[in-house]
């Protein structure tokens, strides 16, 4: 039987199936789910067509999963995917609220650079889903609530509204 990482857990596990990363397209363009490991990068290449990969992975994320930041990165540049990396801790909404502009700004360059961007954090539940709802609002002209529900409509999702509306006020009809 052989062993594969469970992202949900920190231990391997006997699950002799392959398991991928949960990614859901929210644009054409530009895809949000779970952190990917080395032996996904040839898959996001091949069966999703991804060109770009963008973390917000901290240290402490890839400790805990287990992944080698030199190997990902190698296996990106082999597969020809371009890989940036934001760091954001996880469940800190101060630490998404101080690198949202610059995290904004990557995104925003990947995709004027014609990417099909993986955006990602953990579990693709909270801080990747902010910065996409963040992107389609500053850089897709959708009202803030609006690029909310439409990225709660293609990925099941609690972002990080308080920093959003800190960012770039609170919707008079929220």
């Amino acid at each position: 039987m052989a062993n594969f990482y469970d992202p949900f857990s920190a231990h391997p596990t006997s699950d002799p199936r392959p398991r991928r990363p949960d990614v859901s397209e929210i644009l054409p363009t530009l895809l949000v789910g779970e952190y990917p490991r080395v032996e996904d990068v040839a898959w996001l290449r091949e069966e999703l067509r991804v060109s770009a990969i963008f973390s917000l992975q901290d240290a402490e994320d890839l400790a805990v999963k287990g992944l080698q930041l030199p190997a990902l990165i190698h296996e990106c540049r082999k597969q020809q995917i371009e890989y940036r990396r934001t760091p954001v801790a996880d469940f800190d909404c101060d630490s998404l609220d101080t690198v949202l502009p610059t995290a904004l700004h990557t995104l925003h360059d990947l995709a004027n650079d014609g990417h099909r961007i993986l955006l990602h954090c953990n579990a693709g539940c909270n801080r990747a889903p902010t910065l996409a709802i963040a992107y389609l609002h500053a850089h897709q002209g959708m009202a803030l609530v609006e690029a909310r529900d439409f990225v709660r409509d293609r990925r099941p999702c609690g972002p990080y509204m308080e920093v959003l509306y800190k960012h770039f006020g609170r919707p008079s009809d929220e």
